[in-house]
């Protein structure tokens, strides 16, 4: 019977990846790792014309450092479960190497996640690189912060004496950097490029953190020896300081807190998981080392296998081993699948199988070390190695302690009964991934094809160059030409708004095309624009508008403000007209939260632009859109992704458009979830609002991207808004600094009437 696998979902592809990688690491790794662990200088793993070279060199000839990475840039993008496989098998090898090896793909793995082609350009280098000379590491731990820098979620989270101690500091269109990494960063004396986890707001503890993935060939970088260590020796660790290191700002991947929790976490994910596959590989190679040597050393008279004692304990070894394996694969494969879609990670789980697997790991290699006897002690043999890696998985990637604490808390957090879903990324018998809709699936929603963006005209012998279109543009379209007449530029985003026309004093520009999508997802038909139809009176004779109408026509979204206070009373009397709009059942599921702190104001302001500015990196990359639309759930809100709203986070995100339009008055309207339709409430008690604001002499403008702030806990708690009280729109309010009142053309969609005594539908021409 022996030792067998007993996945049941290996497919012939998966046996031959297993046959061959196995045959690979046991004949290059191996004896290379023995080789290493012998050196007596560790600076000497790394020399020129160390051994370690040839293994990189020999394991990326085969293409193995390419496998998780996705087609587009040059990567083989595997299924989950082969590439754990592979682990797990270079584990078993030599844990050590596999540890050195494997961190080499994490800077190059989150240069994907920059929508900068330069720095994606990293990963398609890393990819083509078959001398294994592009090396990286995960530059995350600290002298004063080991097992703590990786508590990315909790109570601890945002403590200030948790913030790392390289910190960095925006200097115009760059960051500095300063301070020091420990010596237990992997590959940390010889990485070519490094992702790099520092500070940018301390006070913030590890909430104030970013990401950066950096060269480690800039001035005021240098390196700490290496780590002459217990066990792993193979794996080169040690320091790395930073002194005034300038990097560009393309370079810091993650600059604001909600892309840098959501990162760390499947970083921790990731890296836990990883371990997991590889230790439970470590603790297969201690089993097979007992059991071998059982079978032939003899004891008394006959093999040692023969006597109970060693059974026993060969068994206990067997049924550790493969409980980890069944825990460790799973997990891999699971959140292997999420880390694909950009989904969260099942952290706690992966947390689990590191524990588990590198306790394991330690455990049965201990026994094996006992089975052995004093010759377990003996270098000449391969468990005495073993067993020395295996004690410091312990510590490696957050101490066992630390991991099992922050586990916990998350386990809290969560559901407490066990969630099961249909097609939750696991591999079926065929070998495929059962996941939710695909990139391609979603892709013409996400990558809309036929957007047609408004195109506007100035007449060179009317306009008076005062530029007042340029200031009423809300998505910067518009721009001077040489001659000082406006234009529009070669890259914008109009969506035909018309604050342009109305803004001008002397009706010089005027529409050549409106926006309008044709021949893809986002079509809607091209109807005309055209102005108000004559109002009649009930005789079909020419009328004139009424006050309330004339206020509804002319009614424009103000987006410049003048720096001049709003009385409370007025305020006050615009919030009584949204306190008496109508709602169902008389419910007024609505409660209003006005902000006149301009210093909150701008609190708010830099919160929300983080997380549009996460937003705008989202959907400009093709594997992170993904993880926006999972986390947006079902069914998707199409809405998101229009290209008038990307058009919006694209000019925020280059801080173009003002979220709050520095209006004095912010006002957020929250709606009751327990009520009935809050949101369909909230559009008529804040159009109530809109049109009384006008009438008042002020300014009035819907602010969808402010809504935002309905995404950021600690705002909200300081807003007094908890469950259930959702924020469902902002509103600001002020005095216009510019004149914006007057008609413009809308679309027109003809109206279907049914009338008495016709037979059918009319539909107006």
């Amino acid at each position: 019977m022996g030792l067998r696998d007993l996945n049941i979902d290996l497919t012939k592809e998966h046996v031959a990846v297993w046959d061959s990688a196995r045959k690979f690491v046991k004949e290059v790794w191996r004896p290379a790792a023995s080789e290493l662990d012998r050196v007596t200088d560790p600076q000497d793993v790394i020399a020129e014309d160390s051994v370690l070279w040839d293994v990189f060199r020999k394991t990326n000839e085969l293409g193995y450092h390419k496998m998780t990475f996705p087609e587009e840039v040059g990567g083989m993008d595997v299924d989950p479960l082969t590439s754990t496989l592979l682990i797990e098998l270079m584990g078993w090898a030599a844990s050590d190497l596999a540890v050195s090896w494997g961190v080499c793909q994490m800077p190059y793995l989150w240069a994907l996640v920059s929508p900068d082609p330069e720095m994606r350009e990293l990963a398609k280098q890393f990819c083509a690189d078959t001398d294994g000379k592009l090396t990286g590491c995960w530059a995350i731990t600290e002298p004063d912060h080991g097992s703590d820098s990786l508590r990315f979620a909790g109570e601890y989270y945002d403590v200030p004496e948790l913030a790392y101690r390289v910190r960095a500091v925006e200097d115009g269109d760059s960051y500095v950097i300063n301070g020091q990494k420990s010596s237990w960063v992997s590959n940390g004396t010889f990485a070519k490029y490094a992702a790099l986890w520092l500070s940018l707001d301390p006070s913030k503890g590890n909430e104030g953190g970013g990401i950066a993935v950096i060269p480690l060939d800039l001035p005021g970088i240098s390196r700490g020896k290496a780590l002459d260590k217990l066990g792993q020796r193979a794996l080169n660790q040690g320091e790395i300081f930073f002194d005034n290191v300038r990097i560009p700002k393309k370079m810091m991947v993650a600059a604001d807190p909600e892309a840098f929790k959501l990162f760390s976490n499947i970083q921790l994910g990731a890296a836990n998981g990883w371990i997991g596959s590889c230790f439970t590989g470590c603790a297969q190679a201690a089993l097979e080392e007992a059991l071998q040597y059982a079978m032939t050393r003899i004891q008394g008279g006959k093999i040692i296998f023969k006597h109970q004692a060693v059974r026993l304990k060969l068994f206990d070894m067997f049924v550790s081993v493969e409980a980890a394996r069944s825990l460790s694969r799973r997990v891999a494969v699971y959140n292997h699948s999420l880390s694909k879609q950009m989904r969260p990670l099942a952290v706690h789980y992966a947390q689990a199988s590191k524990i588990m697997s590198t306790e394991t790991a330690f455990k049965v290699a201990s026994e094996a070390v006992q089975i052995h006897g004093s010759y377990g002690l003996s270098k000449e043999y391969l468990i005495e190695k073993i067993f020395r890696d295996a004690r410091a998985a312990l510590i490696e990637d957050g101490t066992n302690e630390t991991l099992a604490l922050d586990g916990a808390e998350r386990l809290g957090s969560g559901k407490l009964i066990l969630d099961i879903k249909e097609g939750t990324a696991q591999v079926a018998p065929t070998g495929k991934v059962l996941t939710g809709p695909t990139f391609e699936d979603l892709k013409p929603m996400l990558r809309p094809t036929g957007v047609h963006m408004g195109v506007m005209k100035t007449d060179p012998d009317k306009c008076t160059n005062c530029g007042l279109c340029i200031l009423n543009c809300p998505f910067k379209c518009w721009e001077m030409d040489e001659n000082e007449v406006p234009k529009m530029k070669e890259k914008y985003a109009c969506f035909s708004c018309f604050n342009c026309m109305v803004a001008c004093p002397v009706d010089a520009i005027s529409i050549v095309e409106p926006y309008h999508v044709d021949g893809g997802f986002f079509d809607t038909g091209y109807p005309p624009v055209k102005m108000p139809l004559e109002p009649q009176d009930t005789e079909g004779n020419r009328a004139e508008w009424t006050e309330v109408e004339r206020t509804i026509i002319e009614r424009r979204s103000v987006r410049n403000f003048k720096d001049t206070h709003v009385p409370d009373p007025l305020i006050r009397r615009v919030l009584e007209t949204g306190r008496f709009a109508p709602s169902a059942g008389n419910n007024q599921p609505w409660r209003f939260v006005v902000v006149t702190d301009k210093d909150f104001i701008n609190e708010m302001e830099e919160a929300v632009y983080k997380v549009i500015n996460m937003t705008h990196t989202s959907y400009h990359n093709d594997t992170m859109v993904m993880g926006m639309v999972q986390m947006l759930g079902e069914p998707i809100p199409v809405g998101v992704f229009d290209p008038r709203v990307q058009g919006g986070v694209g000019c925020v995100a280059r801080k173009e458009l003002s979220i709050f339009m520095n209006a004095p008055v912010v006002i957020l309207l929250a709606g009751n979830d327990r009520m009935v339709s809050p949101e369909q409430h909230a559009g008529i008690c804040g159009q109530n609002m809109n049109l009384a604001a006008k009438s008042l002499g002020l300014g009035f403008c819907w602010t969808g991207f402010g809504a935002r702030v309905e995404l950021i806990p600690k705002l909200k708690a300081k807003l007094g808004l908890e469950k259930p009280w959702r924020i469902q729109a902002a509103m600001v309010l002020g005095y216009p600094k510019f004149n914006q009142e007057g008609l413009v053309p809308r679309q027109f969609r003809p109206v279907t009437w049914f009338r008495p005594g016709r037979d059918g539908p009319e539909i107006e021409g």
